[in-house]
């Protein structure tokens, strides 16, 4: 995450006390375990807070009642695994800020099959349903393999219960009481972080040898600034594993969480990773920034998935050499993809004296934007001709739109006046579903066609 957005994302987080609510107080998260081969078990945490809500007399204080909606679909065969909705209601003894204060904390678990999968979670006030909230993720679920060892997700809590744990309580699992964290924030009033995570499938070749559970915490610049490891001996049955970092000397930003599991026979690592945001406006950054000689370990790259190198590289691919397509397509191992990503966009940084690649944050916010403008039916906008133009050429100097003329199809003309002295482009919607293909253009090097009004004739 960008310097720039986190600032955003803890202005907006950290100004509720300045400026009026104007969306409900609710946080969600999940993480998944292992279950079997072809499912994993997944928790979803969530928070509410009643500040705001509209409270009700009731007998013995004051009742708030919220409505949660949760849908899972999948996006490959288009069918929900769950919709349903959950009401919410709790009883607070005054309204007083001592009260109000306090989230309402809940979790539910469902076992989810391999796939790609739409999650939306939406929120309301039942009393008040302009007070509300939508939150939206893409999960992709690939199970545990139970012939090499992994890490589950990781969850982050507020506390973790150990001696007294209730085998009552709702967060109650493994003999500890986990007490999850759904808004993924920790503050200088709150700094310590617990989290929990289990071990999978801990087996050598050789008995004598162990694995090394390696425990780093990584700033937004990707520097890390706390490491530390220990050794697990080998097992058939799952390990449980928890810890705490107390974040009280760090300054605010985003951080990454970020255990990897060795084995020191192969020296090769599982990795789990979870970001979280910290405010604490007590500690002045004094971080040391990192430039020359940086490796992709200490930097975003080394958490990323298979599936989000993949699909970076994909979104990357209008500014990669033949030589770089091909070369990627050769890559079998997560690390190397990790680290050709590194090395890709690190000789295209533009100003490689600061913290941030200015270049690859421009990209990628092009390649949101186009996502959110230019997709049709179940397409990114990325892969449309006119993404494709937006992502190497930036925004039009002008953008003339025809969506209405008599017997013809709707088009669009961009004009970028500071390339080879002045050139267009032509997109025109042939199949009447949004799709605007590229008819036309003046720039070297495109589509060039002086009948592409032809096209578009509606006979």
């Amino acid at each position: 995450m960008n310097t720039k957005l986190l600032s955003f994302l803890l202005l907006l987080f950290f100004s509720n006390s300045l400026f009026s609510q104007k969306e409900l107080s609710f946080d969600f998260d999940y993480a998944k375990f292992n279950y079997n081969r072809d499912t994993v078990y997944m928790e979803f945490y969530y928070s509410l807070n009643p500040r705001d809500m509209v409270l009700k007399k009731a007998q013995s204080g004051y009742l708030f009642d919220a409505i949660v909606h949760i849908e899972i679909k999948n996006l490959g065969t288009n069918e929900y695994l769950l919709n349903k909705d959950w009401s919410i209601k709790s009883v607070v003894e005054d309204t007083t800020t001592n009260y109000l204060s306090k989230n309402l904390m809940g979790l539910f678990g469902i076992l989810i099959p391999r796939g790609k999968y739409s999650v939306v979670v939406s929120a309301k006030d039942k009393e008040n349903e302009s007070l509300n909230k939508i939150i939206n993720e893409v999960v992709v679920v690939e199970p545990y393999s139970s012939e090499k060892y992994s890490i589950s997700d990781i969850e982050l809590a507020s506390n973790i219960k150990t001696d007294g744990a209730d085998p009552n309580s709702l967060f109650y699992k493994n003999t500890y009481e986990v007490i999850p964290n759904p808004t993924m924030v920790f503050t200088n009033h709150s700094p310590v972080m617990f989290y929990y995570d289990e071990l999978y499938n801990l087996k050598l070749t050789k008995p004598e040898q162990k694995f090394r559970l390696d425990k780093f915490l990584v700033n937004s610049l990707g520097k890390t600034i706390y490491q530390s490891f220990k050794y697990v001996n080998q097992s058939d049955k799952s390990v449980v594993d928890v810890g705490v970092i107390n974040l009280s000397k760090y300054p605010t930003d985003s951080y990454t969480l970020l255990l990897s599991l060795v084995d020191t026979v192969t020296n090769q690592a599982f990795v789990s990773s979870k970001r979280f945001y910290l405010y604490n406006p007590n500690v002045v950054d004094t971080t040391q920034r990192m430039y020359a000689g940086e490796s992709y370990i200490s930097s975003e790259f080394a958490v990323m998935t298979a599936q989000e190198c993949d699909k970076m590289f994909d979104e990357a691919k209008y500014i990669a050499t033949k030589k770089e397509i091909e070369q990627y397509s050769k890559i079998d191992s997560l690390n190397g993809k990790r680290e050709f990503l590194f090395k890709f966009w690190k000789v295209r940084d533009t100003n490689p004296e600061t913290p941030q690649n200015e270049f690859k944050e421009e990209y990628m916010r092009r390649v949101e934007y186009a996502n959110k403008h230019f997709g049709y039916a179940n397409r990114e906008g990325y892969k449309s001709d006119r993404g494709r133009v937006y992502l190497l050429y930036g925004e039009p100097d002008q953008k003339d739109f025809f969506p209405n003329e008599p017997n013809v199809k709707p088009y669009e003309t961009w004009y970028y006046n500071s390339i080879e002295g002045g050139v267009i482009f032509n997109f025109g919607d042939l199949t009447g579903f949004n799709n605007y293909q590229l008819l036309n253009s003046t720039k070297k090097g495109e589509i060039q066609d002086p009948n592409w009004m032809q096209q578009l004739t509606v006979h």
